[in-house]
């Protein structure tokens, strides 16, 4: 049984969903967790008792200590975990270590790899900003170049972040571009897809997240601007921080039933695949991303994408034709680019049409399951 230690953040579903797609190999996954984690996500949970072939432990040394040592090393700069870390890489001798993120995953486990004696071969996923938006601060990126300096073979999402990686001192192997967050069953939504003509649609989603990278606010912005001259839409404001909840207040009041606010994590799976099932155009504004999960299930849903230019969604759908891209900040464009979606039925229509071509040769679940093993086939032999 190969054994492959997987450094990742235990409570992301993003973890949980690669980590089950191997449920039918023969592998022995022991995952260090990369931040100060209070849960563990319920897929991976649910792992014990399904009866699968891999198998799936979280490290002794951090089945207890993630929450206070991840709390400790905020000071110590990875000091005790980058030490247990580098204890379990010698003991476990793994036949490959799989770094899940850059800033939390990788910074530790490049600090452990200073003191350990064991050198496995190195992969790294790279997700959403990893790259693109901290190789801008000069304290992470000398921290990114030792990470990169240390990988063998890197996982992106877009050509942007391999260029980038290159030019911070990357000289490893590149792996095929594909989503950090997973496939989409699309034999199993395709039915209710078409059952929902896209052009009879009268509902917006909007991400409201505004922390980190988000711009929330600016969500917020532009519900105001354009709620009247679409009366006969509704809106949904998901995944909410604070403060876009707060600037919402005055909206909420004036709109009624036409506006309502979902905070961060408050929605489930379920909910979102139904939302942007509703959804005529989904809309996601930041400051840097790479593939957004929510641009992936909105082109799968047939919710037309409008995200930020500042991520890699250009690079998976067809520009003008099946989603756009528009520039953060710029209300004014975001607002226009909105209006013609909403008012544009055969925009909507031939984008749906390309955006499920794409989703069945890119996205579905059984392409990227296949990418996945041909990703560990080539780093550590036949499955």
């Amino acid at each position: 049984m190969k054994k492959i230690l997987v450094v990742a953040m235990v409570d992301s579903i993003h973890t949980a969903r690669w980590l089950r797609q191997f449920d039918r190999d023969d592998f022995e996954f022991i995952v260090f967790p990369s931040t100060p984690n209070r849960r563990i996500h319920p897929l991976i949970r649910s792992h014990r008792g399904s009866g699968s072939r891999s198998k799936i432990r979280i490290s002794r040394l951090m089945t207890l200590g993630a929450l206070p040592l991840g709390i400790l090393d905020l000071i110590a700069r990875n000091f005790f975990r980058a030490k247990l870390l580098a204890r379990e890489i010698d003991r476990l001798q793994p036949d490959l270590i799989h770094i899940m993120e850059t800033q939390h995953a990788g910074y530790l486990t490049a600090k452990a790899l200073t003191i350990a004696k064991s050198r496995p071969r190195i992969v790294l996923s790279i997700w959403g900003s990893d790259l693109f938006w901290f190789h801008n601060f000069q304290s992470h990126s000398k921290r990114i170049r030792s990470v990169l300096g240390k990988v063998d073979l890197l996982v992106c999402e877009c050509s942007r972040d391999q260029k980038l990686a290159q030019e911070l001192g990357f000289q490893g192997s590149f792996f095929s571009l594909m989503p950090a967050t997973g496939g989409i069953d699309l034999e199993r939504i395709l039915p209710r897809v078409q059952s929902n003509p896209v052009a009879q649609r009268k509902m917006v989603a909007i991400k409201g997240y505004s922390g980190f990278v988000g711009l929330g606010l600016d969500a917020v912005k532009v519900i105001r601007r354009v709620e009247r001259e679409v009366g006969s839409f509704s809106f949904v404001l998901y995944s909410a921080g604070i403060r876009t909840w707060l600037a919402s207040i005055d909206l909420r009041r004036s709109m009624g039933g036409r506006l309502r606010v979902v905070r961060k994590h408050k929605f489930s799976i379920s909910e979102i695949e139904d939302m942007f099932l509703a959804s005529r155009a989904a809309v996601g504004l930041s400051l840097s991303d790479g593939l957004p999960a929510t641009v992936k299930e909105a082109m799968c849903f047939g919710a037309f994408p409008i995200q930020t230019s500042t991520s890699c969604a250009a690079q998976w759908f067809v520009e003008g034709k099946s989603g756009l891209t528009v520039s953060p900040g710029d209300v004014e464009a975001i607002s226009a680019a909105l209006l013609k979606v909403l008012t544009d039925d055969e925009l909507v229509e031939v984008g749906l049409n390309k955006n499920l071509k794409i989703a069945k040769d890119k996205f579905s679940i059984s392409i990227l399951n296949e990418m996945a093993h041909t990703l560990y086939n080539e780093c550590i032999g036949s499955l």
